[in-house]
């Protein structure tokens, strides 16, 4: 008997002898292996009248608030439904809307229109921002100025607001207003807030230290040869940022970057990808899972995502209808909507401390293919686990008894296929149904084995570690 752990998921590898997986589908690394995801759950009265092109959200005085845009509006959602909030607009999807909390209020760009301004005391309604802000395409809040990058249509230029003024982004005299143009390093393609400022342009990131004097803020290079090249892909979560650069996947922590699917998954995604469609994508992290997902840019909706689970530093994938991912705090449902959303708790796999009905909790959210908007905690997603190409009997043929997944997932599959050379078509043969003792009996033969377990979706399980595999060295030529 022969136990295999699985391994990362490493489809940039050789498929032969590899010690990673070709494939994990529907699934997030954990420490020791992989879980399920779970799949998508629609939020009562979420349909949107069209495409999401931003969404966002935020908490003031206790009460979470949630927001999303079209083309031409922005709405507060509540589980009663959509509240149009400013409309007439001339936003596109490629550019998409950023919302940006300050304070009390939450403001809201799209690159074309001016810069609006939502206040919790007048809730019906989103206002002009005030002032004379330029037009951005991304803002963000570094201390206490509000930071617009790609700022009065200059792919080059940030600007800038007076610290704690959001309205008065004039320079001079008293007001540290002000705004920067990049010598060099492509577009602005992000602005990430805090104690000091991120600028993600095409090639390079900078750092935004305030100085307190009349130059206002410090432009260091944090890196040179890489930048943001998609900007839908940037999510950040506390001081760290996610990102698909020219180079492949990387993180920034504001000192330094870090590349994350060199030899592991950037070849794969760049061969899936199209900058055309660099405008459907979008990217959250979900903080309560350590992922960073991304979607990967094709025809409306996205369908496939790819997932970081950034503790342990691996990588999976899964089939998810998205036309925007993003982060917001929860909004909580009462007894009437769970009796709405969910006739059987049992048969929707509903969780009942789970985020669909928790409030304010940070959550990755979602707008499916149908202008849905909803969460990630409905019933588990189908999920796909590849072995690699294995030698079981190393230099020689193996004859191949009987598989024993190490799961807890009633009703999974196994399917094992063979080839006798590199580079051969390989045979498969699906083995349905397991013996009492959780183990597949096989009549295999083969120089090259690889092994695949298949989980159904809605089924419950918390974790598949690898397989035991009864097989011995001989058979036929």
């Amino acid at each position: 008997m022969t136990r295999i752990v699985f391994g990362d998921w490493l489809p940039d590898q050789p498929a032969t002898a590899s010690q990673g997986l070709g494939k994990a589908d529907g699934v997030a690394a954990i420490a020791g292996g992989y879980a399920p995801i779970a799949g998508f759950a629609p939020m009562k009265n979420g349909t949107l009248a069209a495409r999401c092109i931003g969404a966002g959200g935020y908490r003031h005085a206790d009460a979470p608030y949630l927001f999303a845009a079209t083309t031409s509006n922005i709405y507060s959602y509540s589980s009663s439904g959509y509240t149009s909030l400013a409309s007439g607009l001339a936003g596109t999807r490629d550019l998409g809307v950023r919302f940006c909390p300050y304070g009390a209020y939450m403001l809201a760009t799209n690159g074309i229109d001016p810069i609006k301004r939502f206040d919790p005391a007048s809730p019906t309604a989103m206002t002009n921002l005030g002032g004379s802000p330029p037009t951005a395409r991304y803002l963000n809040v570094v201390r206490g100025f509000v930071v617009a990058g790609y700022a009065g249509g200059s792919g080059l230029r940030i600007a800038w607001s007076d610290n704690g003024n959001p309205a008065n982004w004039t320079a001079g005299g008293a007001s540290e207003a002000g705004q920067y143009d990049m010598p060099g390093g492509g577009d602005v393609t992000g602005i990430v807030g805090g104690e000091y400022g991120l600028v993600f342009q095409e090639d390079r990131i900078l750092r935004m230290t305030y100085t307190a004097d009349d130059t206002v803020w410090q432009f260091d290079e944090v890196v040179t040869d890489a930048g943001c090249a998609a900007p839908k892909s940037l999510a950040s979560w506390g001081k760290t940022s996610f990102f698909w650069s020219n180079r492949g996947f990387m993180t920034c922590d504001g000192v330094s970057v870090q590349a994350i699917g060199d030899e592991k998954v950037d070849r794969t995604f760049r061969s899936l990808i199209d900058r055309g469609y660099f405008g459907a994508m979008s990217a959250v992290v979900d903080p309560t899972r350590a992922l960073y997902i991304v979607a990967v840019p094709s025809a409306d909706p996205t369908t496939t995502v790819f997932l970081y689970n950034y503790a342990q530093g691996r990588w999976t994938t899964a089939t998810l209808a998205s036309e925007y991912l993003f982060s917001a705090l929860s909004l909580s449902s009462s007894l009437e909507d769970m009796d709405a959303l969910y006739p059987s708790i049992d048969a929707d796999g509903l969780v009942l401390d789970g985020a669909a009905l928790r409030g304010g909790v940070p959550s990755a959210m979602l707008f499916d293919g149908a202008h849905r908007l909803g969460t990630l905690s409905g019933p588990a997603l189908a999920a796909t686990i590849a072995d690699a190409a294995r030698e079981l009997a190393p230099g020689a043929r193996s004859r191949i008894r009987g598989i024993r997944p190490l799961t807890d997932a009633a009703g999974a599959a196994v399917t094992v296929a063979g080839a006798n050379r590199p580079g051969d078509a390989m045979t498969e043969t699906r083995y349905p149904q397991a013996q009492a003792n959780g183990a597949f009996r096989c009549r295999e033969n083969w120089n090259l084995t690889r092994v695949t377990l298949s989980i159904p979706a809605g089924t419950r399980w918390t974790y598949a570690q690898g397989y035991d595999a009864d097989a011995v060295a001989g058979g036929r030529p």
